[in-house]
């Protein structure tokens, strides 16, 4: 019985492969779909994987594949949407990557609504609507993590499995995503003002098709990518990219459960791999829990952005003064901010980073708190900019302070 599958699988997947090869020969898209749905009615993810890695193995450059994704998907889709998506529970990576595509999804239709709003307005100066945009597609730039997480913890597997095609295809659709958006951010940065005529044109040029090409990977990954790799890596696996997921940051989204592997695999040596002891300092040591407790009770917020940009850490104590979630970790500072601030964003880095300053403050009220926000350049052993550190703190009651205090004195809170 299993050979007579086998064979009907395979028979599926030539088929597949005999109709993409009738795309990467120029027949029309319409006409290969619809020789497809009279022909195929159980295709299913594996099928679609396999057909990639058996047309590469055949000789067709991985380059025309990544050409032909959009469109050899968009063939299957009917025998793709029929499938539901897989079950995970909250914290495993592959759940976390089926949140951020949710979330991703969210915010390509809020830009797909604005598009529609300036399309039906009648007011024609559209530039807030186009900085409404600007800051949902800085908002999808945080895709980013998403793709690395997948590209760096996700696809090595993949290779170990002597499968390394059809991640390397989706590797290169993911860079024309990124490029995508960066360009058309870099266009909405130059816009000073806008026609309603102008606004549409740039919409259907450049903005719906970033979207979309948000939208189609998040149909991909669902659909092909995942699954098969739920099918593919064990318990173990899914802990090592789990507990380096951190380190790279995530996207629209942060983890609210911890998640460890139903099956026996033995955590410890992870743990410590990533815990790594005692953290040494030129001044002493401490253990990560000793620091952790250390940043908890600090007076005062600090985030740490590094010398590229990306936000890397930020204390958690009880009284923030502003909100932060993982979700900003890995992200670039500048999409952390709204369009109309981020000029003077870049301005400090840019005067940090050539030395020009090496410090920046401000301080602003806050209903009747008067808030103290210093910004520092970091610099290495050998001067050179290696991050910039953000403080902020409540200085209200210190500005009240006022004579002297010797004695012992609690706090009455406690």
């Amino acid at each position: 019985m299993s050979e007579i599958i086998d064979n009907q699988k395979q028979q599926r997947i030539n088929i597949m492969k005999g109709l993409v090869r009738k795309l990467h020969d120029g027949e029309d898209s319409e006409k290969v779909k619809s020789q497809l749905e009279n022909l195929l009615d159980k295709a299913d993810y594996t099928d679609v994987f396999a057909m990639e890695i058996q047309l590469i193995e055949e000789g067709i450059p991985q380059e025309n594949i990544q050409k032909l994704c959009d469109t050899h998907t968009h063939v299957l889709k009917s025998q793709l949407d029929a499938q539901e998506t897989p079950q995970t529970i909250p914290g495993h990576p592959v759940h976390t990557f089926f949140q951020e595509n949710i979330a991703l999804t969210e915010k390509t239709g809020l830009v797909k609504l604005l598009i529609k709003e300036i399309e039906k307005s009648t007011d024609e100066n559209a530039l807030p609507k186009m900085r409404e945009i600007q800051q949902h597609l800085n908002d999808l730039m945080d895709v980013d993590k998403h793709y690395r997480r997948k590209e760096n913890l996700l696809f090595p597997y993949f290779e170990k499995n002597d499968k390394p095609g059809p991640p390397a295809v989706m590797w290169g659709k993911d860079d024309e995503v990124r490029d995508l958006l960066k360009t058309t951010i870099s266009g909405l940065q130059q816009i000073d003002a806008i026609t309603k005529s102008e606004a549409v044109a740039f919409n259907e040029m450049a903005i719906l098709p970033s979207v979309v090409a948000v939208e189609e990977m998040v149909y991909k990954e669902n659909k092909i990518m995942f699954p098969i790799a739920l099918d593919m890596l064990s318990e173990s696996d899914w802990y090592q990219i789990y507990v380096q997921s951190d380190e790279i940051g995530y996207c629209l989204y942060a983890p609210e459960f911890q998640w460890t592997p139903s099956e026996d695999v033995d955590l410890s040596e992870i743990k410590l791999e990533n815990i790594g002891g005692k953290v040494q300092m030129p001044t002493g040591s401490f253990s990560v829990e000793e620091l952790i407790s250390m940043f908890s009770v600090f007076p005062f917020d600090i985030t740490f952005v590094d010398k590229d940009d990306n936000v890397r850490f930020f204390s958690n104590s009880p009284d923030r003064v502003f909100d932060r979630n993982r979700a900003i970790l890995g992200r670039k500072v500048q999409y952390c901010h709204p369009p109309s601030s981020v000029n003077i964003v870049n301005q400090i880095l840019d005067d940090f980073k050539s030395g020009k300053q090496e410090r920046a403050r401000f301080w602003i009220q806050m209903g009747p708190k008067l808030i103290y926000i210093v910004y520092y350049a970091l610099k290495d052993n050998d001067g050179n900019y290696s991050g910039t550190l953000e403080v902020t703190q409540d200085v209200t009651e210190i500005k009240e302070l006022e004579g002297e205090q010797r004695l012992l004195s609690y706090d009455k809170s406690n």
